[in-house]
């Protein structure tokens, strides 16, 4: 052979294949672009400068490495359908002389050429639109900066290193076809088929099995972060129905078809349901993959628009003052608190200091301008200075829709900290996260003038109404639950739930999905039980009290930030000479330019991967024609020889297609339907419970990629029309 004959022999294969290369070469260049895009992401200077930039470099790696993992199954896909179709032509070679170790030395050739294009191509795409996704990037969370255009060298050295380990076992894999035929299967292995799978009614009844035990297992989450296991049970459930659904209940779908004769016997019909039927454990195990695609591409897109749009509702509901310090008090010494602000004096004295004297800078320089430069624009104050209330936050359980305080919580089967415990509902016991305070506290957040009887309190929720006419006292006594259908929620900071690891428990337990509560008693000391009543409560249900002061301030965002700074240094110093426990401070600025920053990025990193997820289904799709296409060709060329007019293989095209391509779609919004609930939940992890808002987006984006992949089937339906509508060679 003459040198560089392989080579030429490669490259020639390549061209008069590139109907099944150009797509392999397109599928590689996208994931390499989407790789080289999340590294450059990952350890860009301009994401460092972000909001949220502790987390969304982490962000971007999981990105990167789940494109890394993804992209192995996907061109394997690719390679194998490219493989199958050229076995005929490997065949030939080989009848004509060429042994396997030449056939070997042009397939390694066409691995080298494809990998030199894909990996060229793919990170110089990645260095042009790298820059334009950071420019979105930054444009979501609504920052404005400055940034220099270079090339992440270390990135493309990643990508090549990654990608080459891909391809060689992409080699490897095509290689161990080729070694594993002889030359007369290679020569009519485009002429073979799949036999349908036995046992078909079986397996399609445990295909429901699956599926329906995969929509029990996702009913059941109510908590994302402790659930995982059950997470991933319920994926591989829905996973393995979905693809024993397309693969066995379409024979026996077209079984029935078959029987019913007024339906068969159609020429628009026959054609399609006798092909469907023959090779059905293939095409099947496609049509599942672009089922499960769809599905993913939904719950990630439903997830991360309701999150982001929700997010601000979100940050004005959690943090509704611009400025929120929290100084827990020990139960012992809530009475001369409450009496006289002992523990508390010097915080509060020093806070407004602060303020006083910051804001006094920003007023005298009231002639320049006093832009925020922020998402978030600050609050007109609450009657110009800060509003101070005391709270008791403690864990309590309804039963039967009646709040019970007799309740030890340490008796219950929920463990602070453990992540053991199912959720916050139980039989009929609900946990809440209970808020007590005072009549006179409730009427300065809310700005009202309620009045309350010696035996009344009001039990107000966050949402819906408390049905009960009383509550239970830790005693066994009641009190009557005032009418309290109108009364407003109180605006409260809402953070975590706090414990303290001194009493055998974990430090802390988020209160994600625990529904909050407020009472409003009389007198707060009194209702719980003085100091006795209040050591037991801290023990039983976890109470602590806790002052609250708040402020919302109209300041730049530079002293908003100078305040906080100054306000986080006088509550360290306080707290090393004062009577107090723990002290928390929150400036809204700060959290909500770090949750939106989350938001910005989940939502980005979705748009991603859910572009990818649209162009492997598309992909997958136009594969799945290409082969069907070359099978079906002689099939209808002797249909055409018969009698079948072109308007009537055209009807058959499309009632196969219709029958086929529609039935992913319908799954996966199935899917989606009944896994809402998982979706839910992961709203509620990152506390943005809006279920209404959820189900809107759900329906929008499933309209929205109904269409995507409506005119994705018009130009797969037309590839595969053109190729079965060709002379056979």
């Amino acid at each position: 052979m003459t040198r560089g004959f392989y080579t030429r022999l490669a490259w020639t294969g390549i061209q008069k294949n590139r109907q099944l290369y150009y797509p392999y070469f397109l599928s590689g260049i996208v994931m390499v672009m989407v790789f080289y895009i999340f590294h450059f992401l990952a350890t860009s200077e301009v994401v460092h400068t972000l909001p949220g930039k502790a987390v969304l470099p982490y962000l971007f790696y999981i990105g990167e490495g789940a494109v890394g993992l993804f992209s192995i199954p996907f061109l394997f896909y690719t390679n194998a359908s490219l493989i199958r179709k050229r076995k005929r032509e490997l065949g030939l070679y080989n009848i004509l002389g060429m042994n396997k170790r030449n056939i070997v030395s042009v397939l390694f050739r066409e691995t080298v050429i494809s990998y030199g294009i894909v990996v060229v191509i793919g990170i110089f795409a990645g260095f042009l639109f790298s820059k334009i996704a950071e420019l979105v990037l930054v444009n979501i969370m609504g920052r404005q900066v400055d940034y220099r255009i270079y090339v992440d060298w270390k990135g493309a050295l990643v990508v090549l290193a990654v990608f080459a380990v891909i391809y060689l076992m992409i080699l490897a894999n095509a290689l161990w076809q080729i070694h594993a035929n002889n030359p007369i299967e290679l020569l009519h292995s485009d002429s073979q088929g799949e036999r349908p799978p036995k046992s078909r009614m079986f397996l399609t009844v445990l295909s429901f099995v699956l599926i329906g035990a995969g929509y029990c297992a996702a009913a059941d989450v109510t908590a994302v972060e402790y659930q995982l296991a059950q997470i991933f049970v319920t994926a591989v459930l829905l996973i393995a129905g979905t693809f024993l659904l397309f693969i066995c209940a379409f024979v026996v779908l077209c079984r029935i078809l078959q029987n019913r004769k007024t339906y068969y016997y159609q020429t628009s019909h026959f054609v399609t349901i006798s092909t469907m039927a023959y090779r059905m454990k293939r095409s099947g195990a496609s049509l599942a993959a672009i089922c499960v695609l769809v599905t993913l591409v939904l719950v990630a897109c439903s997830f991360s628009v309701s999150f982001y749009a929700g997010s601000m509702e979100v940050l004005h509901r959690t943090y509704p003052y611009d400025l929120s310090v929290r100084v827990e008090i020990p139960p012992e010494k809530i009475g001369n608190e409450l009496a006289e602000g002992t523990c508390t004096e010097g915080y509060r004295a020093g806070i407004d200091a602060i303020i006083s004297s910051v804001m006094g800078s920003v007023q005298s320089d009231a002639g320049q301008p006093a832009g925020q430069g922020s998402f978030m624009q600050a609050q007109s104050g609450v009657g110009g200075e800060g509003c101070a209330v005391y709270f008791a936050n403690m864990l309590a359980m309804f039963v039967d829709g009646r709040l019970d305080l007799g309740r030890d919580m340490r008796d219950t089967w929920f463990t602070p900290g453990s992540g053991q415990y199912p959720g916050w509902t139980e039989g009929n016991e609900e946990i809440v996260w209970l808020h007590v305070l005072s009549l006179d506290a409730y009427n300065r957040l809310c700005g009202t003038t309620e009045i309350l009887g010696d035996d009344e309190v009001f039990v107000i929720l966050e949402k819906g109404e408390y049905q009960a006419d009383r509550i239970v006292l830790d005693d066994g006594s009641t009190k009557l639950a005032a009418a309290s259908t109108a009364k407003e929620s109180p605006k409260t900071t809402d953070v975590s739930i706090s414990l303290d690891s001194s009493r055998g428990r974990d430090d802390r337990i988020t209160a994600h999905g625990c529904r909050n509560v407020f009472l409003v008693v009389s007198d707060l000391y009194d209702f719980m039980g003085g100091e006795e009543g209040s050591m037991r409560y801290a023990q039983k249900n976890y109470m602590a009290y806790d002052w609250e002061y708040y402020w919302n301030l109209s300041a730049p965002e530079e002293a908003l930030y100078a305040i906080y700074d100054q306000v986080q240094t006088h509550i360290k110093a306080e707290s090393e000479t004062a009577e107090a426990e723990k002290t928390m401070s929150f400036l809204k600025l700060e959290r909500g330019e770090n949750y939106y920053a989350l938001a910005g990025a989940v939502l980005f990193i979705a748009v991603v991967m859910d572009s990818v997820f649209i162009a492997v289904t598309a992909l997958i799709m136009y594969y799945k024609q290409i082969s069907e296409g070359y099978e079906d060709q002689r099939r209808f060329s002797i249909m055409r020889k018969v009698g079948m007019t072109q308007k009537e293989i055209k009807n058959s095209i499309n009632s196969q297609m219709l029958t086929v391509f529609a039935l992913p779609l319908l799954v996966a919004g199935v899917h989606l339907a009944f896994t809402s609930n998982i979706v839910y939940m992961m709203q509620k992890m990152v506390v943005a419970d809006n279920r209404p808002l959820m189900i809107r987006v759900m329906v929008v984006t499933y309209l929205l990629f109904a269409v995507v992949y409506s005119l994705v089937y018009g130009m797969t339906s037309r590839t595969y029309y053109s190729i079965v509508n060709k002379t056979e060679d």
